[in-house]
């Protein structure tokens, strides 16, 4: 046998032991508890449907009970077994009880996915210390008492915290969403570390921006419908944002493939590898981005439900439109807007192990 072919067959049958090793250490999802907060909406309705359709049990929390009975529907439409909570997280009490009901009406939980956000976008001026009190309660706090209160179900479980690349750098316009994201990943990280004896795995997500409709949800000061511009146009644009339902699937993908960090779009993952090499660099771009970003104004906050259609009559809705489809599919519009439950767009109702 020539050396060249016998290196060739050891490289295959090293790769081939490696998958099969893979394969055997899968987190296998068919009859687990999964718990998803902020899981009326957007990414976490995604990672709910994706969660069911690989065999979950599915809980998931929202403050809002209309927009949960939404979310309810549509995921036993795709025959999820769910069971929606009422829960504000800013509330101690209640994410105790919200993780008690859970655990009461499951028997217990497998995988626990802090989602919840909340983003306010305005320049400096326009920021009160409430902006940043909501944001660490919410991104913050939220996922340290989801956590604490779930710990003793988690044993051989997975806690994922879905972070920021806004947790790696900070961007303008966006400081307290940065600084909630940032105790966010720290706090993730470090538990990661922390329940090694646990036999708990720690998965840190960390995204970019995502087609999730999040614009019309988030909250603008200053001049809020130019904020409201600036923002939907990044989040929907294609060659810079992700499609959601693509994100939930990687996510879902790393919490059974035993991974431990996860970082979603090339752009997330070169901004944050530039920035660890070359601070300085990536700190005079958003220096510059903060320039171009629109200057302070006198209006206080504002919805994006609010602000959307002021925006919109500048042709908006022509540049947005990835993300105001998302928007009515994952339950971001009010019931009188869209039209009823959300409408899952290529959902799927096969499950897989």
């Amino acid at each position: 046998m020539q050396p060249r072919t016998a290196l060739l067959g050891l490289a295959t049958a090293a790769a081939a032991t490696g998958y099969a090793l893979r394969r055997a250490r899968r987190y296998r999802l068919r009859g687990r508890t999964a718990l998803v907060t902020g899981g009326s909406r957007g990414l976490g309705l995604l990672l709910a449907r994706e969660l069911g359709a690989r065999g979950c049990r599915v809980a998931v929390c929202a403050r809002d009970g209309d927009e949960l009975r939404r979310a309810a529907t549509d995921l036993r439409t795709l025959g999820v077994e769910t069971h929606p909570i009422t829960c504000d997280l800013r509330d101690r009490d209640q994410v105790r009880d919200m993780v008690a009901e859970a655990v009461d009406r499951f028997g217990g939980l497998d995988v626990v996915v802090n989602n919840a956000g909340t983003i306010h976008s305005a320049p400096l001026d326009s920021l009160g210390e409430a902006e940043f009190d909501e944001a660490m309660r919410i991104m913050f706090w939220a996922p340290l008492w989801v956590f604490q209160e779930a710990r003793p179900h988690l044993r051989g479980g997975v806690l994922v915290n879905i972070t920021s690349v806004g947790g790696k750098i900070s961007p303008p316009h966006l400081l307290p969403y940065a600084c909630a994201k940032f105790a966010q990943v720290g706090l993730s990280e470090g538990l990661d570390a922390a329940l090694t004896r646990d036999g708990t795995r720690v998965l840190t997500v960390v995204p970019g921006l995502m087609r999730t409709g999040s614009p019309r949800r988030a909250h603008y000061a200053g001049r809020p419908a130019l904020e409201y511009a600036w923002f939907s146009l990044l989040a929907g644009a294609p060659l810079v944002s992700m499609n959601a339902a693509r994100a939930a699937r990687r996510i879902v993908d790393a919490v059974q493939d035993g991974r431990h960090h996860l970082t979603l779009t090339p752009m997330a993952r070169a901004a944050t590898a530039v920035h660890g090499v070359a601070p300085g660099l990536t700190q005079a771009v958003l220096r510059t981005m903060n320039r171009v970003l629109p200057g302070p104004g006198d209006e206080g906050p504002t919805s994006g439900l609010e602000a959307a259609p002021r925006a919109d009559r500048w042709g908006m809705r022509l540049l947005t439109r990835l993300n105001d489809r998302a928007g009515r599919d994952l339950n971001q519009l009010p019931a009188q807007q869209r039209g009823g439950v959300p409408r899952p767009r290529g959902a799927r109702h096969r499950s897989r192990r």
